[in-house]
This record gives structure tokens, C-alpha cells and sequence, in this order.
């Protein structure tokens, strides 16, 4: 009986532990610290038509500050294009995920959106990935990775 009884307590204090916070986005409070994300793979709408590396269209980051701005920049064919502008975090009713919803300021050529507006929105997919959009409305789907903290 006692064993019952010290497998119980233990597991209640595990549970009681617990965190619903899947992806440490809780415990992190989205604060940003100069964040690199680069672009490591680009998809269709089909199956089988993913690219990484060299072999996608273009390659592709964001630096986020902790001021809330952020800057991309995009090489195709050995051309930069940047970008800038500011970002929030945000959540919406009845959707568990996180949201990084950014406002650009400049190259507005490069916002991937279904919308046409300054607006693009990328899905945290946990601690070390986001992903755009964009696929949504047939863009291509864009997945990036932390770099750098």
C-alpha cells in the first residue's frame, strides 16, 4: 500500500508541474534578443515539393529586435532585397497557437501574404520554428529555423 501510496504522491506532483506550454513560448514571453531566422525549407501545395538548401528559389532570413522591429532579407541570383518594419505577437479566439504578425515599413515587394496589403503573418510551430502563411493562398510555403539567440 505504501508504494501505491509514494507512486500517487510522485504523480501528482509530477502533473501538478506540468506545463501546457508545449512549446516554452509561455516562459519565454516571446522576448527577442536579436533573433536570426533563416529560411531552411520552401514547399508547394503538392506532395513532394519540398526544397531546402541551395535548391530553393531563393534564400531567406528575418532578424527580429528586442524593440520589435525586424528586418528581411531575400538573395535571388546573387540580388539582395531587404526589408523592415515592426512585429507583435498575436493570438487569436479559440486558436491555441502564437502568432508573429509584421507590419512592413519598406520592401513591401516582399511580403508574402494572401491579403496584398503590408501585412504578413508567420505560425510558431514551436521554440526553433516558424512558418509562413502564405501557403494559404497558393504562395509557396516557407518554413525558417532559429540561428541565432
Amino acid at each position: 500500500m505504501k508504494r501505491y501510496s509514494v507512486l500517487f504522491l510522485f504523480l501528482l506532483l509530477f502533473i501538478s508541474c506540468a506545463d501546457d506550454d508545449d512549446f516554452g513560448l509561455e516562459s519565454t514571453q516571446f522576448v527577442f534578443s536579436e533573433q536570426r531566422w533563416e529560411l531552411v525549407q520552401m514547399s508547394g501545395s503538392f506532395t513532394g515539393s519540398e526544397t531546402t538548401g541551395k535548391d530553393m528559389q531563393w534564400q531567406e532570413y528575418y532578424i527580429f529586435s528586442p524593440e520589435g522591429t525586424f528586418l528581411k532579407s531575400r538573395t535571388v541570383n546573387d540580388e539582395v532585397t531587404e526589408a523592415t518594419g515592426t512585429f507583435e505577437v498575436v493570438e487569436y479566439d479559440n486558436d491555441l497557437n502564437h502568432y508573429l504578425e509584421l507590419t512592413y515599413q519598406t520592401g513591401n515587394t516582399l511580403v508574402g501574404n494572401c491579403t496584398g496589403d503590408n501585412k504578413e503573418l508567420l505560425m510558431y510551430r514551436n521554440t526553433t520554428m516558424i512558418t509562413s502563411l502564405w501557403l494559404a493562398c497558393d504562395g509557396p510555403g516557407l518554413d525558417y529555423q532559429l540561428r541565432k539567440n
